[in-house]
């Protein structure tokens, strides 16, 4: 294990907060993360719909997974490659899956030897409903709260994740989709005048990062899952 030391990183600014946090007043901002976020898995449990109360955690990430590629041709070794699992796996995943009804295999007319996967009807409802929900938690979560506030909080927490990923202590740093990140890999190239960067936009945003936008849905739809794991756990 990699130890870390104090003395590897600066003070950050208004660092009297540590004082704070330490006495017990305030939550650190890790702690707050961690109780927002189990906040958000509750709440998704509860109110899971019943459509998708007996699929697995790895089931919803495929479903996920091809309900935003529907507009393309998706081969198990298309699977493999974004999950990062070898051939026997996906097999067996896909396999019990179709077994499920939740996918089909339909031949390509270019080539019969080829075969796509697709989704079934029920997996698209099921994609569905589970998406109405997490986006209705969104709205939820946000209630009160001005454009202005959402874009600096999640810039803030962008950076904040970017912190932790830069110390190279957890992997490479593309299985952490960051815009902050990403931004500074550009500026190596080319450094222009801050009266010539335009102002990007959230659909800018999303539009260029597709992966890390079907990560994020795949991570919200999954935490929906874990209401049947607690259950067989009772």
């Amino acid at each position: 294990m990699t130890e870390v030391t104090n003395e590897q990183y600066k003070e950050p600014t208004g660092s009297r907060l540590f004082e704070v946090w330490e006495s017990g007043l305030a939550k650190p901002p890790s702690v707050a993360i961690r109780s927002l976020h189990n906040v958000v898995n509750r709440y998704l449990r509860v109110t899971r719909p019943e459509a998708a109360e007996d699929i697995s955690n790895g089931n919803v990430d495929v479903i996920v997974y091809l309900a935003r590629h529907d507009n393309e041709e998706i081969f198990p070794q298309d699977i493999e490659q974004r999950f990062g699992v070898t051939r026997s796996t996906s097999c067996r995943v896909l396999g019990l899956m179709e077994q499920k009804g939740l996918i089909a295999r339909e031949p390509v007319k270019r080539d019969a030897r080829l075969k796509k996967i697709v989704l079934t009807d029920k997996s698209r409802h099921i994609a569905e409903v589970l998406r109405d929900n997490a986006k209705n938690m969104e709205r939820i979560l946000l209630e009160g709260l001005e454009d202005d506030q959402i874009r600096q909080f999640m810039h803030v927490l962008d950076v904040m994740q970017t912190n932790l990923v830069k110390t190279g202590l957890i992997g490479d740093e593309s299985r952490y989709p960051s815009l902050e990140i990403q931004e500074q890999d550009a500026s190596k190239s080319q450094v222009p005048q801050e009266s010539q960067v335009p102002q990007k936009t959230c659909d800018d945003y999303a539009s260029n990062n597709r992966d890390a936008r079907d990560e994020y849905v795949s991570h919200v739809l999954r935490i929906s899952q874990e209401m049947a794991i607690a259950r067989n756990r009772k």
